[in-house]
């Protein structure tokens, strides 16, 4: 059971810890449509069944030792075509916490948010909005971090405990990556929207650097941004395009 936090403002003041589910955003889209919902509260769950990351994949997540949840948020001082600052602030909260424990590590975002840890993959993140007359009505943040499983199908996927060759406290690493979750939120809420895109950008696997991507077919290019949107900007011998999520695929 994942206790309820004293040291935020207003993040995780609420747990509603489950043993099994099939989804924690699943659980949060139903609880964020109801008014009365407070904003911060996370849905956590040992094992879930039908875990989803990006582009319609499963989440693998052995029961028990990784942090699978999701965080309802209330972000209707974003403007609509701000929403990908809340990809950038979940996907910095996440490479903070992970750095935090892994600090000898080299850590990144890799776009549009999952984390790596040197080139594999320690945690996926699953933002879904509910959009209400032009405005966004409630976020549901979906975080699924490795932390002590040590065995995987997905040949690139890593957790902490095989990267540092110890276990970890899930009660502490959850700590840690809600506290930092709150530290970006806040950050978006004061207007810091520059700040946080220059962070994103600092930290974001491939910037400015030569590799080989997938689109209509393989080409080698550079990330030049990311748009506020959310598009990902790439150079290469043709000019500068923009793609969407599932327009471009990394080739290691």
């Amino acid at each position: 059971m994942y206790k309820n936090l004293a040291n935020t403002l207003f993040l995780a003041k609420e747990v509603i810890s489950m043993p099994t589910c099939h989804s924690t955003n699943g659980v949060a889209r139903e609880m964020a449509q109801k008014p009365d919902t407070r904003e911060g509260t996370v849905i956590i769950c040992q094992d879930q069944s039908k875990g989803r990351g990006q582009r319609g994949n499963s989440w693998e997540a052995e029961a028990g030792k990784n942090l699978t949840f999701s965080i309802i948020l209330r972000p209707r001082f974003l403007r609509i075509q701000e929403q990908f600052f809340l990809n950038m602030i979940a996907s910095l909260a996440v490479r903070e916490a992970v750095f935090h424990f892994l600090p000898q590590s080299d850590v990144k975002v890799k776009w549009p948010n999952d984390v790596l840890t040197g080139n594999r993959k320690t945690a996926g993140i699953l933002i879904e909005n509910g959009i209400n007359r032009n405005a966004i009505e409630y976020t549901v943040v979906g975080i699924g971090l490795n932390v002590n499983q040590v065995s995987f199908t997905a040949p690139r996927a890593t957790s902490l405990q095989l990267e540092s060759g110890g276990s970890f406290d899930q009660q502490e690493v959850f700590e840690r990556l809600i506290s930092s979750l709150e530290h970006y939120y806040l950050k978006i809420k004061s207007g810091r929207l520059a700040e946080v895109k220059s962070e994103y950008l600092q930290y974001l696997f491939g910037f400015r650097q030569q590799r080989s991507y997938l689109a209509e077919y393989r080409f080698d290019g550079v990330i030049e941004d990311v748009t506020d949107t959310g598009f990902l900007v790439v150079s290469d011998k043709r000019g500068r395009n923009q793609y969407d999520l599932k327009e471009i695929e990394f080739i290691y």
